[in-house]
């Protein structure tokens, strides 16, 4: 259907030059609009072949960009407020159910409204200037975020608590003017049509790879990274690889051995055979 809409338009613009050139102007304007008509087809002929034969290198940065910011969404720290604002919210003394809804419900009008102006913002600042925009809008956000919270917990200042509460906002606002209307359509943007599902599949299993990740990382710490606090290196070994097993030849004697002289400030010889 593409092929035929640009044969039309070539051909459209070719019988206009024919029927240009039967009328009485100049042999040099028939040389332009000619040129102009070589000009035309040599556009779309380029054209086709970028979009039928996008290079391999171009689709390689092209996926990382997508899976980048897949994970992106989920790591930029917006699950902090998304998922524990309750939490957040009691911290600094707002514990009223009521309370908590209210501003639950700004939120979203909030988030909405930012959202709303980002797509306007998107084709006047550009893709890249928002996508900085938000990531350093958010830090700036956060590091405001933990002293105001600090002072909340120390001293109980009402004022820290308030900017805490304003912080959850300007966090939304950043997030939203670049991971809200760019999660989707910056990864279509640069991809060809050919492409564009398989990308966005990717996409959405870079996105919830990144929650699984999110969500299970600190059982995971708990249950398979273990304590090391007081112990010394032989008890570590133990700890990794295991009590001595005599009949695999294992042995920790040595190394109990030389931490005992250590100890004791004397030396020992261990001969192993």
């Amino acid at each position: 259907m593409e092929d035929t809409r640009d044969t039309q338009l070539i051909d459209g613009v070719e019988d206009w030059t024919q029927s240009w050139v039967g009328s009485d102007h100049e042999l040099s304007g028939f040389i332009a609009i000619d040129s102009l008509t070589d000009e035309i087809s040599y556009l779309w002929e380029l054209r086709k072949f970028t979009v039928s034969n996008p290079s391999k290198y171009g689709n390689r940065k092209r996926t990382i960009i997508a899976i980048c910011v897949g994970a992106f969404a989920q790591w930029n720290g917006i699950a902090v407020v998304s998922y524990f604002l309750t939490l957040v919210l009691d911290s600094v003394g707002i514990t009223s159910s009521y309370t908590q809804t209210l501003i639950n419900a700004f939120l979203q009008l909030f988030n909405f409204a930012a959202a709303l102006m980002a797509a306007f913002l998107v084709d006047r600042l550009g893709r890249r200037t928002l996508f900085l925009w938000s990531g350093i809008g958010m830090l700036i956000s956060y590091i405001v975020w933990t002293v105001c919270s600090a002072l909340n917990t120390e001293t109980g200042s009402k004022a820290a608590g308030y900017i805490v509460i304003v912080c959850v906002f300007i966090v939304f606002f950043h997030y939203d003017i670049a991971w809200t209307p760019l999660l989707l359509g910056y990864p279509t943007e640069i991809f060809p049509y050919s492409l564009r599902s398989k990308v966005l599949a990717v996409e959405m299993m870079s996105v919830y790879g990144s929650l699984v990740i999110a969500s299970f990382c600190n059982p995971i710490v708990y249950f398979y990274f273990p304590e090391t606090k007081g112990h010394t290196l032989e008890k570590i070994a133990v700890i990794f690889d295991g009590e001595a097993d005599p009949r695999r030849g294992d042995s920790h004697e040595d190394e109990e051995c030389v931490a005992e002289g250590k100890k004791s400030g004397g030396s020992s010889h261990v001969e192993v055979v």
